[in-house]
């Protein structure tokens, strides 16, 4: 690295306090100094993930990484987008392809991951996929019927998007991202240590960006509190699903979803937040039923517990 300058990647994953990290933490940092998701890289980054075959679009982003690390030799930059792993309703299945492209562009980058435990991560993912997804159970978000967790058939199932429960990557990511930055460069922090112990993980971040104190706006904001399972199940069409889903590759038409779906999930939200949810908040855990919870704990546990090992290296 030229002079004093840190290069810093912050790489999510979603549903692991991602929008507080940016908002709170990351955005205030700009106040000193730090070089935080300029444009037009962050653009040019955009579209090459979305594209990551087009030499074009690959030549643009080395063109916007090399000016803007010109401006940041001795500071710090930071840079934080969650989808870089991949897409989350495909379980992060472009991972290793992502991570080696990242590699490329950033050769000498230190990593910030957040986890959560799968079972946790998906129960999460499940409620976001409603704020601005059509309604349904979490057995179709999660593939779950006879009993078992079956495989992702098809973007869509009842047209809501869904996930292949029992493949998500986690530890594999991890290890594929040691394995390229070394293990001194990737930083893992595990959504419930953070949870437990939030001032030890800020702490780790300041010193990881080299600044003399880390100004958090909102310290205590750190829940995004998501619809109630009581409102889940009235208005999203939550309670148990019985049947088989009917799979999709495509969603709704446009004109359904822009002039009819939109508004009306638009109008969803706004009544459970600020209306049914703000006066009656009942909670409660969805993967409760039918076992599920159990059969993914009994699934991810093991990997789980190292990813949770080396979370804990970095606080002691």
């Amino acid at each position: 690295m030229t002079g004093n300058r840190r290069i810093v990647i912050h790489l999510g994953l979603q549903k692991t306090a991602t929008r507080f990290m940016q908002k709170y933490v990351f955005t205030p940092t700009r106040e000193q100094g730090v070089i935080y998701n300029p444009e037009p890289m962050m653009s040019a980054l955009h579209a090459l993930y979305r594209s990551p075959d087009n030499p074009d679009l690959l030549r643009e982003a080395q063109s916007e990484i090399a000016h803007t690390l010109q401006m940041a030799t001795d500071a710090t930059l930071l840079i934080s987008k969650p989808d870089l792993l991949g897409d989350m309703y495909n379980s992060y299945a472009s991972f290793r392809e992502n991570l080696n492209l990242l590699k490329r562009l950033f050769p000498e980058a230190e990593l910030l991951l957040f986890i959560r435990h799968p079972a946790d991560w998906l129960h999460s993912a499940y409620r976001q996929s409603l704020v601005k997804g059509v309604g349904g159970s979490i057995e179709t978000f999660l593939n779950y019927y006879d009993g078992a967790f079956q495989p992702k058939r098809a973007h869509f199932a009842n047209g809501m998007r869904n996930v292949d429960a029992l493949s998500l990557p986690f530890k594999a990511a991890f290890d594929h991202s040691v394995a390229l930055y070394g293990a001194d460069s990737v930083h893992l922090y595990c959504f419930e240590d953070f949870r437990r112990d939030k001032p030890a993980v800020l702490e780790q971040i300041r010193r990881l960006l080299g600044l003399g104190e880390l100004v958090v706006d909102d310290a205590d904001r750190v829940k995004n509190r998501s619809f109630s399972a009581l409102a889940i199940h009235i208005f999203c069409r939550g309670g148990v699903s019985r049947r088989r889903p009917r799979f999709s590759a495509l969603p709704s038409p446009l004109w359904v979803r822009r002039w009819v779906q939109r508004p009306v999930r638009k109008i969803r939200a706004a009544l459970i937040k600020h209306g049914f949810d703000h006066l009656i908040y009942r909670d409660w855990d969805l993967l409760a039923r039918g076992g599920m919870r159990e059969q993914l704990e009994d699934h991810y546990q093991a990997d789980y517990d190292a990813l949770r090992s080396e979370s804990s290296k970095g606080l002691r």
